[in-house]
């Protein structure tokens, strides 16, 4: 208003004033949180008045919502872990389903229950005052494959029509044998049908792969060689005894 005005200050630690105490739009820096009053006196010739302001100083949360994670496989459950520093926290989310905080979204290792598989995002919001900071962690829960690899069998020929019965994820076929395997239309076909190079016995196996969990299971398959019957010719036989002539191809005649 008019003379020369000042601040003083009354409070948990010690300020200072930039550029100084003399300027009505100073900068105050404290050494220390917490509530102070500061006092403008202006002083004209032998006249002096004065006035207080409050003015709280809080500590800035830095929120620390752990480390992202996967749940066990076919479990809806899942620990957090948040780092507390000030304030008070608490859990949101967004995701494929609905979800619970044990003992309550205030815990910062609280146990959280979701009501379906798939992937969720939970935020850490710390709150001291009217200062705030929030920080997120993805959480995948994924349902356990159960893998049927369905039935095998004999093949007269090269060729077997698998039939496995997906459950969830993605599966794939692999195989062991005494030959190379290929498969219509893919090897991600639960009923592919496969071809092989050489006769004999193999295993075909069913890998069915829902992000960190997987099963597998497997049958197998004899494919032999078609036998082709030849008895040869007959003929007349002038006594008793016939010579028989057929030509041998596969198997036991």
């Amino acid at each position: 208003s008019s003379g020369t005005g000042l601040w003083t200050s009354s409070g948990p630690g010690s300020a200072s004033f930039s550029p100084g105490a003399s300027s009505a739009g100073a900068t105050v820096t404290v050494d220390a949180l917490g509530l102070y009053t500061f006092t403008w006196t202006e002083t004209n010739g032998p006249c002096t008045d004065n006035n207080s302001v409050n003015v709280h100083f809080y500590q800035q949360p830095l929120a620390n919502a752990g480390p992202d994670g996967n749940a066990l496989c076919d479990s809806k459950e899942y620990t957090l872990a948040a780092i507390p520093s000030v304030g008070t926290g608490a859990w949101t989310y967004t995701g494929a389903g609905t979800a619970s905080f044990f003992p309550d979204a205030t815990t910062a290792g609280a146990i959280v229950t979701v009501s379906n598989f798939g992937m969720y995002t939970f935020t850490w919001t710390e709150t001291n005052v009217v200062c705030s900071d929030n920080n997120s962690v993805d959480v995948h829960f994924y349902q356990q494959p159960v893998a049927d690899a369905g039935t095998g069998g004999n093949e007269c020929d090269l060729d077997f029509v698998l039939n496995a019965v997906p459950s969830v994820g993605t599966g794939t076929w692999t195989w062991s044998g005494p030959g190379t395997a290929s498969f219509f239309p893919n090897a991600n076909t639960a009923g592919a049908t496969v071809t092989v190079n050489a006769y004999g016995a193999y295993t075909f196996t069913w890998t069915e792969t829902n992000g960190v969990c997987s099963s597998n299971n497997s049958v197998n398959v004899h494919f032999y060689h078609q036998p082709v019957a030849h008895a040869g010719s007959g003929g007349n036989e002038c006594d008793l005894n016939f010579v028989l002539n057929a030509v041998p191809s596969f198997g036991t005649g």
